[in-house]
């Protein structure tokens, strides 16, 4: 901390004294940032975790008593009798790890399963609870092909939640299998999922970074609106899987999902991450966001333009990253990535949610008509993190440039 408030005083000369002061300010509110964000995983770290074995009636019915075994759960009847085994698995889902409980009976058949903790968006996930995924488990064989699309219904909108329901319930199956009927399965291979999303999202990607780099105004923009519809129909109404609070929130919690099957999270994430830090330039919101695309043709119908008068700008600005930045803080503390996530995605593009989020969303349609992207300019948290990463890599550079002019001694 010592080092970080010396670099913030350690400002080049050249700067105006209005300029010097503003950066300052800039960089002492980043560094009180980090060191909140920090204090808030700190105590998400130490104060998550759900106790399993109070739960284990709920997937084995008749339990009076239970013993555990490591991660493997037996309960007894009032006779004494095996009911059946239960365990308790994780899985990666859209925004952070879901974990599953699982209880077979002695002969094989799985007769509960229980999802324990989810950290998925509300509207996401209210998806999985409508189309009834967590019971589609129950009266399986444990032999059974529990993958979505196969001895699971596919959940439409909530691709990436529905396959981590699946796998944590595969994986906790697994463990059954192993330490309690003494059968274990053949280990499950996970073949690396590269698929038409993926692709879409690297054309997008390739077409945002070069798109901008285009000189004449014409072309750059025909490509961009290009993007823009792409996105809006293949990220927002296709694959419904827009880039979130959520996923930010979920990096920084260290809730990463195995590669092989989630391509798609690494490279949207990864491709903002990567561009903004080296190139200095935000590819996702300018050039492909769905909502954003959204937002701008309704702007079309009305002509609609940019609404930020100059008296209340600061303002603005500093309301948009003061509700990013409560969001990063409250998920980090709860680790609950999901519920941190104010966005109107899954209640535009599955047309699902609250009677709240639907109020929110004609409120920002309406707003769409006679002002340009209200919601990106005054609500949207990516741009606080585009702002964070920027500065970060302005303040990284100006330290770098300063070592490689400094002198050597000795």
């Amino acid at each position: 901390m010592t080092e970080d408030l010396i670099a913030i005083t350690n400002i080049e000369p050249g700067l105006a004294p209005r300029r010097q002061k503003d950066l300052r300010q800039r960089r002492a509110v980043l560094v009180a940032s980090f060191a909140i964000a920090l204090v808030a995983w700190l105590f998400g770290y130490f104060n998550s975790g759900v106790e399993i074995l109070p739960l284990v009636p709920e997937v084995l019915p008749g339990t009076v008593r239970v013993e555990s075994e490591s991660r493997l759960f037996v309960g007894y009847d009032a006779d004494g009798e095996i009911v059946g085994y239960a365990a308790a698995a994780e899985a990666a889902g859209y925004a952070g790890p879901i974990e599953m409980l699982v209880g077979i009976d002695p002969a094989g058949e799985i007769i509960g399963v229980y999802l324990v903790q989810q950290r998925e968006s509300p509207g996401f996930f209210r998806l999985i609870d409508n189309a009834g995924l967590v019971d589609q488990f129950t009266g399986q064989q444990f032999t059974a092909d529990l993958t979505i699309g196969n001895g699971v219904d596919a959940v439409s909108g909530a691709t990436l939640s529905a396959e981590g329901v699946a796998g944590a319930a595969r994986e906790a199956v697994r463990l059954i299998a192993r330490d309690g009927l003494d059968a274990p399965l053949t280990p499950e291979k996970k073949p690396i999922k590269f698929g038409w999303p993926e692709i879409s999202l690297l054309g997008l990607y390739t077409a945002g970074y070069f798109g901008h780099k285009i000189r004449s105004s014409q072309w750059k923009k025909r490509i961009r609106w290009g993007t823009l519809l792409t996105g809006l129909v293949v990220v927002g109404f296709i694959y419904t899987a827009p880039f979130t609070i959520s996923m930010v929130i979920s990096l920084l919690s260290g809730f990463w999902p195995d590669w092989q099957s989630n391509l798609y999270w690494y490279i949207l994430i990864g491709g903002i991450l990567f561009v903004t830090t080296v190139d200095a330039k935000n590819p996702y919101c300018a050039w492909f966001c769905p909502f954003g695309a959204f937002q701008e043709l309704l702007a079309q119908l009305t002509n609609a333009r940019l609404y930020k008068p100059r008296e209340y700008r600061d303002l603005f600005t500093w309301l948009q990253r003061g509700l990013a930045f409560t969001a990063v803080v409250l998920g980090l503390a709860l680790r609950q990535p999901g519920v941190a996530g104010y966005e109107p995605f899954a209640t535009l593009f599955d047309l699902k949610g609250t009677t709240i989020q639907f109020i929110f969303l004609i409120l920002v349609v309406l707003a769409s008509l006679v002002m340009y992207r209200p919601f990106c300019n005054f609500l949207c948290p990516l741009d606080p993190v585009y702002d964070v990463i920027t500065e970060v890599r302005r303040w990284v550079l100006e330290v770098w440039k300063k070592w490689r002019k400094t002198p050597e001694t000795g």
